[in-house]
């Protein structure tokens, strides 16, 4: 199902051009990118898009074909309490500074946005659900039990990304990280592969593959995210080097080869562990 709406702006149906706004990511980076504005509120709504359909819109409120990010305000989507909003700023500046929510706001749009650009681009993908669907991510997403979140995922409806703790920073620091769990969403929407043993190492490997399209520095998956020594090579993955420095086979280490692969139960049949021989 998709998150609820109640809460947000209604706006007054007056549709303006979108704006483009600016800010400092969590990388210390300065990014630009599409906005709204709704009067003196300037709205982290991309209405720039191809897929933007303004007649069905009404804005910022009920919009039809953009890229949206959310504060979680640092709740669970699994709890009945949960609340959002959708983050806003007094100017097209998002950010001030390259600490805090304009940080983390400002690194899970422009995720949302690459992803958005290389399926279009590249294969002229209308969006997420190939149909021209809005992409919501929330970012303050925090456990049921209130903790931080060291996880991001895709749910079918939106992008959620946690704050990290001891294993990993924000995870929205990480553009493959966002491009990876967003490809779950063209996988389920396409292929539909059944999140189980041989069929499920490859939906993790395509989700891989083409987060490496996506944030095109590397070869390796969530180097922007990990804490400093939390895994052997600094990296959550490596497509290049499957083993990832992991000698003991541990929670580092894939498979590179069909002679090492996982046929056990755990890992839903070794989804995050066979997806290795794929990704090599």
């Amino acid at each position: 199902a998709n998150p609820p709406t109640a809460n947000l702006p209604t706006g007054n149906g007056t549709l303006l051009p979108p704006v483009t706004g600016t800010g400092i990511d969590l990388l210390n980076v300065n990014r630009s990118f599409g906005a709204w504005q709704q009067g003196s509120t300037f709205y982290l709504e991309d209405a720039s898009k191809s897929m933007f359909n303004p007649t069905a819109s009404t804005m910022p409120g009920d919009p039809v074909g953009v890229i949206v990010t959310l504060n979680a305000l640092n709740t669970s989507p699994q709890n009945q309490n949960f609340d959002y909003t959708i983050f806003t700023a007094g100017s097209t500046n998002f950010s001030g500074s390259s600490t805090g929510n304009g940080a983390k706001a400002v690194s899970t749009h422009w995720n949302s946005i690459k992803s958005f650009d290389y399926f279009k681009n590249t294969f002229n993908r209308n969006s997420i659900d190939g149909v021209g669907g809005n992409i919501l991510a929330f970012f303050n997403v925090a456990e049921d039990n209130g903790t931080s979140m060291e996880n991001a995922f895709w749910n079918g409806a939106a992008m959620w990304y946690g704050n990290g703790g001891s294993t990993f920073k924000e995870l929205a620091r990480g553009l493959d990280v966002g491009g990876h769990e967003m490809t779950h969403g063209v996988v389920e929407k396409t292929a539909n592969l059944v999140y189980q043993n041989e069929s499920g190492a490859l939906n993790e490997s395509f989700a891989d593959i083409f987060g490496a399209m996506i944030d095109r520095d590397d070869w390796k998956m969530g180097e922007d995210v990990m804490q400093p020594g939390a895994s052997p090579n600094g990296a959550l993955r490596d497509l290049s080097n499957p083993h990832n420095g992991d000698v003991t086979n541990g929670s580092w280490w894939q498979a590179q080869h069909v002679n090492e692969q996982y046929t056990g139960t755990g890992d839903n049949g070794g989804v995050h562990i066979n997806s290795g021989i794929p990704n090599y």
